[in-house]
């Protein structure tokens, strides 16, 4: 009876938790629901924060937004607030959010997109931009494995016992 009762409790907690319910990182990778609290209602905070550093803005950014995609009014607040010169910045966080939400979350990405699009601000969207076109995932091409001869085996698909007392090609010369 107890056990229930535990489990009971866990799952509402864990159900009712707004760290659980939205978000695109791990719940461990996520960015602590307090801050993001703090963001919501005073993003302005970010940007004492970071004083003018554009790394840190778009860090904390990419944070907030893949931690909890419906911060995007609060965004939208940030990017009023913020010195055109750092707006990049905020777009470059942004696609980066867009990046990690891809793969969980594609609406989450498609809102990211539309809101990044009806803000009308060049700077953003140059920021996003540059994200975009120097982050395009390169697939390495692999070589086919090479068939390496293994001195114990002999034969057409190397199933053939060598002679294991052959003599041993020894190198022409000795490297010094």
């Amino acid at each position: 009876m107890m056990a229930r009762f535990v489990l009971a409790f866990l799952f509402a907690v864990v159900g009712l938790s707004p760290a659980t319910a939205a978000g695109c990182l791990p719940l461990l990778l996520r960015t602590p629901s307090l801050e993001l609290r703090l963001f919501a209602d005073d993003p302005e905070h970010l940007l004492k924060y970071a004083k003018n550093d554009r790394s840190k803005i778009e860090q904390k950014v990419t944070e907030y937004l893949a931690s909890d995609p419906d911060l995007l009014p609060a965004i939208k607040k940030l990017v009023q607030l913020t010195p055109t010169t750092n707006r990049a910045a905020i777009g470059s966080g942004m696609a980066r959010a867009a990046q990690h939400c891809g793969p969980v979350d594609p609406k989450a990405v498609q809102n990211i997109i539309d809101f990044t699009r009806s803000l009308q601000d060049s700077s953003v969207s140059a920021g996003y931009a540059s994200v975009d076109s120097e982050t395009t995932p390169q697939i390495p091409v692999q070589s086919p494995p090479v068939n390496r001869s293994n001195p114990l085996f002999d034969g057409e698909w190397g199933t053939d016992v060598a002679d294991p007392f052959a003599p041993v090609p020894l190198p022409l010369e000795i490297p010094r």
